[in-house]
Order: C-alpha cells, then sequence, then structure tokens
C-alpha cells in the first residue's frame, strides 16, 4: 500500500484546481467541474472534488510551510483569490478557501 493524496472539497473543481496551482506552484494533472488532480512535487497530489451520491465529500485541511518574507505577498493573493483569513498566531496562520478547506501556514525555522 502506498499514500497516493490529500483531498478537498469544490462546487467547481477545474476552478480550484487552477487557483491552487497558481497559489502554491502546483501542475494540475486533470480537471474537470467534477474532479481535479494537482501535483505540487513528486508524490504530493491534491485531488479537488464536487459532491455526488457516488463519491461523498467534505472540506479538508492542507498545511504548508513559508518563510515570514513571504507572507506579506501570499496573504495578498490569497486574499484575491477568495480566501478568508481565519487565525493568527506567532508562528502559523490560516486561510479558508471559498469552499470551506483549511490551509495552514508555518513559518519556518532553524528546528523544524
Amino acid at each position: 500500500m502506498q499514500f497516493f493524496a490529500s483531498s478537498l472539497y469544490s462546487e467547481d473543481c477545474e476552478k480550484a484546481a487552477d487557483i491552487y496551482a497558481g497559489l502554491f506552484s502546483g501542475s494540475v494533472q486533470f480537471a474537470s467541474s467534477n474532479h481535479a488532480e494537482i501535483l505540487f512535487s513528486d508524490s504530493n497530489r491534491v485531488i479537488l472534488s464536487k459532491e455526488t451520491p457516488e463519491c461523498p465529500v467534505s472540506p479538508g485541511t492542507l498545511v504548508w510551510r513559508i518563510s515570514p518574507e513571504e507572507e506579506k505577498v501570499l496573504r495578498n493573493r490569497l486574499q484575491e483569490s477568495g480566501f478568508s483569513e481565519e487565525s493568527s498566531g506567532k508562528k502559523y496562520f490560516s486561510y479558508l478557501d471559498p469552499w470551506g478547506n483549511r490551509n495552514w501556514f508555518y513559518y519556518l525555522s532553524d528546528k523544524t
């Protein structure tokens, strides 16, 4: 057995795939209104799904590591893409995307 992907909910998977790929330097592998797959590295795949009777899906969570220098530009890009700030702390912050998926951003440090 091998881990394959993380999953997020979306009402428009093609639009969500474009947003996520653009924000986080991913490569859209497949996209339709009901299903999309984005590859962020050789093994970091995110699947976006629209709920159907055959495919129950709920909002998910992604966790990203960033440098403090990236924060301001990233926050602006997130807000321009329809994300809303949810919480903020000394070492992290989180945003919800337009479909209710949570994105945590942890600052890089020498200890992590």
